[in-house]
């Protein structure tokens, strides 16, 4: 079985981009108005427990999500394309460029996890765990991931996206890979030459702030950019949607 995904585009660029933990990719769908779709093709695909692959089995980490992405190009008959991940598919793309780097033309991270994971303290593990069942743990998520800034209607449509976009069989899974496994010492020793754009919120939690952009990506790749995001945390796709498509397209571009 192929991943689930939507094509956005005819463009001859091809563009995978993927969900986070907390959605699938209906999370992006506030970005689609403004994408060059002359330009690009975009595939937004659900990894395996979200959207269309919600019922896909499996071991739910990254090498499984990146290995099941190149299946997804090479059903789509893409040799070389781009690829973004968001939030804990940071962890996805640079797996990717990892295994199969000559196959990548771009590497974008938004609101990354790293390949060394989000270390957390027990209280911390149990209140992410809690969002599976318990709606207000989802709602506290949203406003911490935005610095308590937006909208409780903002917070109850990321409470619609968690109910509606993931199976919850698979969530567990995908907490431990991208809160316990930490492949960071491969990423340094292969110092990944694909150009990659990372790009962070000003009022994102601090695991996702500027300082560990630094300290992780941009240390261990050899051709990177960080972009802040001003006036927005975790989710630029639905918080600075135009401004996003403007950021990603205008680096894709640039390795076409």
């Amino acid at each position: 079985m192929v991943l689930s995904h939507e094509l956005v585009g005819s463009g001859k660029e091809g563009v995978i981009v993927f969900n986070d933990w907390l959605a699938d990719c209906s999370s992006w769908i506030p970005m689609h108005p403004y994408l060059d779709k002359e330009k690009f093709t975009y595939a937004f695909t659900n990894i395996r427990g979200y959207g269309g692959s919600r019922d896909m089995k499996g071991e739910y980490n990254a090498k499984e999500a990146a290995n099941d992405a190149f299946d997804v190009a090479d059903h789509l008959k893409w040799d070389r394309f781009h690829i973004i991940g968001f939030s804990m598919t940071g962890m996805v793309v640079e797996r990717m460029v990892l295994d199969r780097p000559q196959r990548i033309k771009s590497e974008i991270a938004v609101g990354p996890v790293s390949a060394r994971a989000v270390k957390m303290s027990p209280e911390d593990r149990e209140f992410f765990l809690s969002t599976l069942t318990n709606d207000d743990s989802v709602r506290e998520l949203a406003a911490r991931i935005s610095a308590h800034k937006l909208s409780r209607q903002w917070l109850d449509y990321k409470l619609m996206l968690a109910r509606t976009g993931r199976n919850n069989a698979a969530i567990p899974g995908y907490f431990k890979m991208w809160t316990e496994d930490d492949f960071s010492e491969e990423v340094r020793n292969a110092r990944p030459s694909v150009p990659l754009l990372v790009i962070a919120g000003e009022w994102d939690q601090e695991a996702f702030l500027e300082p560990v952009m630094r300290d992780t990506f941009m240390a261990w790749h050899s051709k990177a950019e960080l972009t802040v995001i001003k006036n927005c945390g975790h989710c630029p796709m639905q918080e600075t949607p135009v401004y996003l498509a403007t950021l990603v397209e205008r680096f894709m571009k640039k390795y076409v």
